[in-house]
């Protein structure tokens, strides 16, 4: 008698994705889940949307306006993140189709989250871009912050897609990160591309236009309402930012 042939989870999985990816054939059923969603969405409310009001309530001075170069390129720093978190963002938009399929391409090849860790990335840089030496005190308030939160939250996702795709979800899981993204991507689950009308579609373009004005409020803090407090008339206040002052050209 011929002993059964053990498939590999590799094979498994490999079968899995032959069509594309993962069709959500079921409904997510987890224990109280839309309640603990939204108490996570009203701890996000409460903590976030403070801490990001001081990210520019203490803009005290522009970048270029640090007295030493290794501050200044701190702050860069802070932009660098910035622009990289929104990178990562809209990258993940262009492959994500909430609650109709498994996204595994991608930047869903490297990391399980990466909405998320451009998230991150976003905030810390938009901690780092306060003023010396506030903004090492936001960058630890705000990824504690974020831990606890998003783990929370990452764990009712969790929950949810297991529900709802079982082994295949397991078998993504065993093979890419949940957060902080591995180097090179899984590659069983590349099984499709970036659509730029799915980004679209996914709304996109809203941590754009959040970014922007939250840099905008940044550059206003230090280039034109702190110099007012600290006792420049509207007009010479106004003439300075115009000058170079939002960034630190003027001071």
């Amino acid at each position: 008698m011929v002993p059964p042939v053990e498939t590999s989870p590799t094979t498994e999985s490999q079968q899995a994705f032959a069509n594309g990816p993962l069709k959500a054939t079921r409904v997510a059923e987890i224990p109280d889940g839309k309640r603990r969603e939204k108490r996570l969405e009203r701890l996000r409310l409460q903590g976030f949307w403070p801490l990001y009001a001081l990210f520019c309530v203490l803009a005290l001075r522009a970048p270029l306006a640090e007295p030493h170069i290794g501050l200044i390129a701190l702050r860069l720093a802070g932009f660098a993140l910035m622009l990289l978190g929104l990178a990562m963002r809209l990258w993940s938009f262009g492959y994500l189709l909430k609650r109709a399929e498994l996204a595994t391409a991608g930047p869903y090849g490297r990391t399980r989250n990466p909405l998320y860790v451009g998230t991150w990335l976003i905030g810390c840089g938009l901690a780092l871009n306060a003023a010396w030496p506030f903004n090492l005190g936001l960058l630890a308030a705000y990824n504690v912050l974020f831990y606890f939160i998003y783990r929370a939250q990452i764990a009712i996702e969790e929950e949810m897609l297991s529900s709802i795709f079982a082994d295949s979800f397991k078998e993504y899981c065993r093979n890419v990160p949940r957060f902080f993204p591995r180097l090179s991507a899984w590659k069983i689950g590349d099984v499709s591309s970036f659509s730029l009308g799915r980004a679209l579609k996914n709304k996109a373009l809203q941590p754009v236009a959040g970014l922007l004005l939250l840099l905008a409020l940044q550059a206003l803090s230090w280039g034109f309402i702190w110099p007012m407090i600290h006792g420049a008339d509207f007009g010479s206040a106004l003439d300075r930012f115009l000058a170079g002052g939002w960034i630190g050209l003027e001071r």
